[in-house]
């Protein structure tokens, strides 16, 4: 990812202003006793530095590096003839090039170096003052802490960019997610009902039955009135997510009904099942009683299409710290008598996300949770756990 933006119209103004000054300065300050070449060298340092800050401006990265180095290097050599002068289009660039975070910083280390050693080399001829050439010398090396600076602020800037990206990225992908888990919950059950209850009214049709058909037609009306009204409380709390979000509590006796609704409804479509209570209840959270309801729920769906027919046994333990739901159906069954034929392709609708999606709301609660699926002696065996507090 390139970070690098171009300089604001602030900082080409007083880059501007700079080159100006200084520019000034040597044409004032020159005199006869030095030779016209170390004005033209000092100029074309100027000259460079002024060249590379509009280009920088204008967002020429390429020319803005070439013309900090023809700068840094020119201004080194002169500057102890021009009274140090020249030193500062050479500190501003080896700035420049240490703070470039796009850049290695061993380049622009490279360049303070060898300006610091040009400093020292272009005052032999001049026999500039011991003192003069080392607070030349100084003022590189600062120029090269201040790029140092100013390149870790810029490095902390882009690390603080990275998180938050990848923090609004994480967010997507968890609603993404919890999308196509409520999706799953709301197709597997509802609709997965629809397909048993109409191929029962197509089989009883067949049978000559109308009374039974219409019965299941019945049934299936408010499986999809059910399946609707779940689709709108996803679409709900995609529109306001603070309003999903929103924890609020669920009392046992509300957890029990919501549990014996679904195991009514599984009846309703045929299977037989039976929800045992142990342990003393307590108060749920709204998250935690969803996501125990979902999990029944997909348990549920999971014995219609696996093992039609076949007993479900259910359980919800209440422990300490946390509590339990357990379902567990045969492996392997034969539909009942009287049990409705299952639609091809039924048993594996779904993608087999169930289970993924369970994990993952379980695992999303406040206070933590798991799900494990065991298969053992013969039967399937789902465990949700949901920590308490």
């Amino acid at each position: 990812m390139d970070f690098w933006t171009r300089p604001g119209l602030l900082a080409l103004v007083l880059n501007l202003l700079g080159c100006v000054a200084v520019g000034w300065s040597l044409l004032r300050t020159h005199t006869a006793d030095r030779p016209v070449w170390v004005l033209v060298v000092a100029l074309a340092s100027v000259a460079a530095w002024l060249l590379r800050a509009v280009l920088a401006f204008a967002g020429s990265r390429r020319a803005s590096l070439a013309l900090s180095i023809v700068a840094a290097v020119a201004g080194s050599v002169v500057a102890p003839a021009t009274d140090g002068l020249a030193i500062v289009p050479a500190a501003v660039s080896v700035l420049y090039l240490i703070a470039d975070t796009d850049r290695p910083v061993q380049l622009g280390g490279a360049v303070a170096a060898g300006s610091a050693a040009l400093v020292a080399v272009g005052a032999v001829p001049f026999g500039s003052p011991v003192a003069a050439v080392l607070g030349e010398m100084a003022g590189i090396v600062l120029a090269a802490f201040a790029g140092l600076s100013r390149r870790q602020f810029r490095t902390t800037e882009q690390q603080a960019v990275l998180l938050r990206e990848r923090d609004l990225e994480m967010r997507e992908e968890a609603a993404r997610v919890a999308i196509a888990r409520d999706l799953h919950d709301v197709l597997a059950h509802s609709l997965g009902g629809l397909v048993i209850q109409l191929d029962a009214v197509d089989a009883l049709l067949e049978a000559g039955d109308a009374t039974a058909a219409r019965d299941r037609v019945v049934v299936a009306r408010g499986l999809a009135a059910d399946g609707l009204a779940e689709a709108r409380r996803a679409v709900a709390a995609l529109r306001d997510p603070d309003l999903s979000t929103a924890e609020g509590t669920v009392t046992p006796a509300e957890l029990r009904a919501a549990l014996d609704d679904l195991v009514a409804a599984h009846r309703t479509l045929g299977g037989t099942a039976d929800l045992r209570v142990v342990g003393e209840p307590q108060p749920l959270g709204a998250g935690q009683a969803t996501a125990l309801q979902r999990a029944l729920q997909e348990a549920l769906s999971n014995a219609r299409k696996h093992a039609p027919g076949a007993p479900v046994d259910a359980e919800l333990d209440w422990q300490t710290g946390r509590v339990l739901l357990t379902v567990s159906t045969p492996l392997v069954a034969s539909p009942a008598a009287g049990v409705p034929p299952r639609a091809d392709g039924l048993a594996t609708s779904g993608g087999g996300h169930g289970l993924e999606g369970m994990r993952e709301r379980f695992a999303a609660l406040p206070l933590g949770g798991a799900v494990t699926a065991t298969s053992r002696d013969g039967r399937f065996t789902v465990t949700a756990e949901a920590t308490l507090a």
